[in-house]
């Protein structure tokens, strides 16, 4: 080696030897190389440097070669590069680096690392500035605690610590799979916003959402809007029910071992005891109240319950009890003669027992229309009534024995318009009863790779193991 060669590195640091135009902002100067020439590149005079590492604006660049182009604010290096910042480490393939700007163009096999994240990417610009990282064609980011995300493109803000990916975004962990059409993610405050064509399943709390909109933060909420869907699956050592709400916005809340569900506007609720309709829906897993408003209607095996307020009272996922006011409506279809008791009043009270109607309490200003039948089960009649309150027993689901106060009653014998006869105010709507959903939503997206998307640049390989080591 001759003496010029073996002391190049010295000679360079020491005279200060920068890359930039004379109106360059930023100087890049070289710590070592191995080789260097000049020569000349479209009549611009270029310094080509072999196995070189450079500082500039803060961080270093070490690289197989670069160019200096000695009369404008640009610079390039190619091969095996790594770029070493306060913030983050970053690999790529070919490096075009503008110094008034501070920014790049990485091309080919590009990495960041920065903390406890890595981000993958083909082609992406950075400015080393204000820390804004452009993923260009794909993305694909992976966290030691929050999983991995792959998106068609994206763009990471690390200052704000935050992104947003867009094009068949995929987010999975060990707890949930996210994919949706654009994500914009705070990881900082683990503030989400999920938009369009959006699923999420929740192998965790055993839930899955569909919808246009998500929001999801670090509490545990979940605010879901635009053609909402939320099915949620809850067991324990006896059994297992699933509850489907669809509505146009849905609010789900997750602390400690209580969820809270709320749902406006075109509300359809679906379980295997009892299905609604309403404008608004509050439900708390604590005391089992679904909290139905707005016009609702209640449905429970052939019993149908309408008036301004409804609560459902569930114990262990059966249905124990069904409260309405003001002015409730109660239709109780018979399910031998098809004909419809009718039950109003100011508040109603329905009590159940292993799953079937066992009392039901009116007061006050209660009326009753009941159908009798024979012991051939044939239609016999009927008695209607008017009393402050009435109680009304049942077993097996059949009235047994009527309770009344002070009341005007009369039996009605059997004739031909009595199946139509009417209290003031009927209600009656089976075809508005939801039935069980047939959807069953799934990912329409590949999985996620369990493999990087390409082979990993020798440097980075290196970096990872001695980290490892240190550890």
């Amino acid at each position: 080696m001759s003496k010029a060669i073996k002391y190049l590195p010295f000679l360079i640091v020491l005279f200060g030897i920068n890359t930039t135009a004379v109106h360059a902002q930023t100087t890049v100067q070289i710590e070592s190389v191995k080789t260097l020439k000049s020569i000349t590149v479209d009549g611009e005079p270029v310094r080509k440097l072999y196995e070189a590492r450079l500082r500039t604006g803060g961080f270093t660049i070490v690289c197989d070669s670069a160019w200096q182009f000695l009369e404008k604010d640009e610079f390039r290096a190619f091969g095996n590069i790594q770029i070493t910042t306060p913030t983050e480490t970053i690999w790529t393939d070919s490096l075009v680096y503008y110094n008034v700007l501070d920014f790049s163009q990485l091309r080919g096999r590009v990495i960041i690392k920065q903390d406890s994240t890595l981000l993958f990417g083909n082609k992406v610009d950075f400015n080393f500035v204000s820390k804004v990282g452009r993923f260009l064609d794909e993305i694909r980011l992976e966290d030691n605690e929050n999983g991995i995300l792959k998106a068609q493109s994206g763009v990471y803000f690390q200052n704000q610590d935050s992104a947003e990916f867009r094009g068949n975004v995929q987010l999975e962990d060990s707890a949930q799979y996210v994919e949706g059409d654009s994500l914009f993610i705070n990881r900082k405050s683990k503030f989400l916003r999920l938009f369009d064509n959006l699923l999420v399943i929740d192998s965790t709390n055993n839930a899955l959402l569909t919808g246009e909109y998500l929001e999801a933060d670090s509490t545990g909420r979940r605010y879901l809007k635009g053609n909402g869907y939320l099915r949620r699956t809850v067991e324990d050592s006896v059994s297992s029910d699933t509850t489907h709400i669809f509505a146009e916005e849905i609010e789900l809340n997750e602390k400690d071992s209580t969820t809270t569900i709320d749902a406006f506007t075109d509300v359809n609720v679906w379980t295997e005891k009892f299905s609604s309709l309403s404008d608004t829906l509050l439900y708390n897993s604590d005391t089992e109240l679904f909290r139905l408003k707005g016009n609702p209607k209640a449905w429970n095996k052939n019993i149908q319950l309408s008036g301004p307020f409804i609560f459902v009272q569930l114990d262990s996922s059966e249905v124990q009890s069904l409260t309405s006011y003001p002015e409730p409506f109660a239709v109780q279809e018979d399910t031998v003669t098809g004909r419809l008791n009718q039950i109003k009043g100011d508040t109603l009270i329905a009590d159940f027992k292993n799953g079937n109607i066992s009392r039901i309490r009116i007061h006050p200003n209660s009326e009753v229309l009941y159908h009798i039948t024979n012991e051939n089960n044939e239609p016999d009649g009927a008695f209607e009534s008017t009393s402050p309150k009435t109680v009304l027993i049942f077993e097996n689901g059949e009235m047994v024995e009527a309770k009344m106060g002070k009341n005007q009653g009369l039996f009605l014998p059997e004739y031909t318009e009595l199946d139509s006869r009417r209290l003031e105010g009927f209600i009656w709507t089976p075809e508005l009863r939801p039935e069980k959903p047939t959807i069953d939503p799934q990912p329409t997206l590949p999985p996620i790779p369990a493999d990087r998307p390409f082979e990993l640049p020798k440097r980075f390989v290196e970096f990872m193991k001695e980290l490892s080591e240190f550890k």
